[in-house]
């Protein structure tokens, strides 16, 4: 293929799936703040800590939650947000909804409850499966990856000494055409690792959803019954507490309460790139008995690479530095998405009457009228949420 073709592929690619490249990449940009976009929100998740930054036991957290609301089943806790944070804890309330119930991590008490939906899901659902039915909201964003592989391969063959557009920034005062072309490879040069990082994540994503997914990490702790979990702090904290005893590096992030199982805690240890739920310990707390634990470094090649996928597509694996450069770079990718498309109006365009954008609107196809639909009811399924 010669510059000319690669550039025709480039822009088919870009053009022809930019309403939902734009909306996917704006959503997910925005999920990497999703929590603190919730604090901002939610009056009950803020909470104060104090000097000595010293933290109530997990168990006196979790017993907290079952005596707010005795008639709740509680599920989870989780305990891995900022320390400006309330610990949040998920559960089933009498007619069986989803809530949240949030507990101040330094005082033990709770602070208030709120819905499970909330900013928080709606950025998560629009774009991971924009509010469809998963299996196939996620096939059609997964699918999404390709023609941004294209996008990523392509720019190499198009932009000749590719290397050398790293300092090229625009120059104010040139033509709307020159500058905003300029940024258009600018943005595309810094953001090429993000790219091909979120393109083979999302790839690895439909890959899951259609048979390729890897066992999960829990499935090789050994299958234990317990009866239910006692609710009062005394028991629970010891219980927690000889567990991490044992395991000295593991820094607890979540417990999961499951019926008729054992208390399952989840956190980081000495494996990287890896979910939470990699590391886990069960235990019984009503026999305050260890039942058994796995670690990242256990896993197989195939189930590293699935819990690494979260971590590398959101930017969470190195606290708030990593997840300020991916928003600068998600922000970066969503202004390609756009800027692409106006590149075009102004080509097609001319001196006197300015940029068209109606050629560019019809550039894109008979394809942006499903494109458009699906993000307008990826929105429009979300009011009875925000509602209800």
């Amino acid at each position: 293929m010669n510059r000319k073709q690669w550039f025709s592929l480039h822009s088919w690619a870009g053009i022809k799936f930019s309403l939902l490249l734009f909306f996917i990449s704006l959503t997910g940009t925005l999920a990497v703040f999703a929590y603190e976009i919730d604090w901002l929100l939610t009056p009950e998740l803020r909470v104060e800590a104090p000097a000595d930054g010293k933290e109530r036991p997990a168990g006196e957290l979790l017993a907290a939650a079952h005596t707010a609301n005795p008639d709740w089943t509680v599920s989870s806790l989780n305990l891995g947000l900022p320390r400006f944070m309330a610990a949040e804890a998920i559960a089933r309330d009498e007619s069986g909804e989803l809530q949240r119930i949030y507990i101040n991590p330094y005082t033990a008490e709770v602070t208030g409850t709120a819905p499970w939906f909330n900013a928080h899901r709606f950025l998560r659902q629009t774009h991971r499966h924009l509010m469809l039915p998963l299996k196939w909201g996620l096939t059609i964003v997964g699918l999404l990856s390709i023609p941004l592989l294209l996008s990523f391969f392509s720019a190499f063959f198009i932009y000749k000494k590719w290397w050398r557009g790293f300092a090229k920034t625009p120059i104010s005062g040139d033509t709307p055409r020159r500058w905003w072309g300029d940024l258009h490879r600018w943005l595309g040069i810094w953001s090429l690792p993000f790219i091909g990082l979120i393109a083979l994540t999302g790839l690895w994503y439909l890959i899951e959803r259609w048979g390729g997914s890897a066992p999960a990490a829990t499935s090789l702790l050994p299958e234990a019954e317990a009866q239910a979990q006692p609710q009062d702090a005394a028991r629970l904290t010891s219980a927690i507490n000889q567990a991490l005893a044992q395991n000295p590096g593991f820094e607890l992030k979540r417990i999961l309460v499951l019926k008729d199982k054992p208390l399952l805690l989840q956190g980081e240890d000495t494996a990287i790139l890896v979910r939470d739920r990699a590391n886990t310990i069960a235990v019984d707390a009503n026999t305050q008995t260890l039942i058994g634990q796995i670690k990242g470094e256990q896993l197989s090649v195939h189930q590293r690479i699935a819990e690494a996928a979260d971590p590398l597509h959101f930017g969470t694996f190195a606290g708030y530095p990593s997840k300020i450069i991916w928003f600068i770079w998600g922000l970066a990718m969503t202004i390609l998405s756009g800027s692409g498309v106006w590149l075009c109006a102004l080509r097609l365009g001319s001196r006197r009457k300015g940029p068209n954008p109606r050629a560019a609107w019809r550039l894109i196809g008979h394809s942006r009228w499903l494109q458009l639909a699906l993000v307008l009811a990826s929105l429009g399924l979300t009011l009875p949420f925000f509602f209800a």
